[in-house]
């Protein structure tokens, strides 16, 4: 498709002019129990202890950047859910995104940026930031987990 003059000044435009802001994705993880997975961050001296999350990477889509965190912070992976909250975040400025998840796996290896993961209930969480109390709450008030997994049988080849 070709582009008109129009099409590629306005496109130009909204690169120069439009404020940019990064944006910080996280998931809230409740297991079967209905536990939320904490994580205490190696960069974050204050409030060490935090939902899994990050930043996304230039072009990467909220709920691929979450679920990547998440696979990278602990070797897990999800099913993901609704988005639980969105807000604009002061220090550093930034746009949150958190999404409900449930675990597939449960094995979780860190990476280097996490000191320590735990299993918390809602309501014995250590102190953490409030966007993500909010997320939490919001969470275990509208959510549960799912009541049944449905597996599917592998597909064998046949020569």
């Amino acid at each position: 498709m070709r582009w008109s003059l129009l099409q590629w000044l306005m496109a130009w435009g909204i690169r120069l002019i439009v404020p940019r802001r990064p944006v910080g994705v996280g998931v809230v993880l409740l297991d079967a129990d209905g536990r939320v997975l904490l994580l205490r961050h190696v960069f974050h001296p204050h409030r060490p202890w935090g939902l899994p999350g990050g930043w996304l990477k230039r072009h990467e889509a909220p709920h691929e950047g979450a679920l990547r965190e998440l696979r990278e912070e602990t070797g897990l992976t999800a099913v993901l859910g609704p988005v639980l909250a969105v807000d604009e975040t002061a220090n550093p400025v930034h746009v949150g995104i958190i999404y409900l998840a449930y675990p597939q796996t449960d094995l979780i290896t860190l990476s280097d940026e996490i000191l320590a993961a735990d299993w918390f209930w809602p309501d014995d969480l250590p102190d953490i930031l409030p966007f993500q109390q909010q997320a939490i709450a919001t969470a275990v008030q509208n959510y549960q987990r799912p009541c049944a997994t449905i597996s599917l049988p592998e597909l064998s080849r046949t020569p």
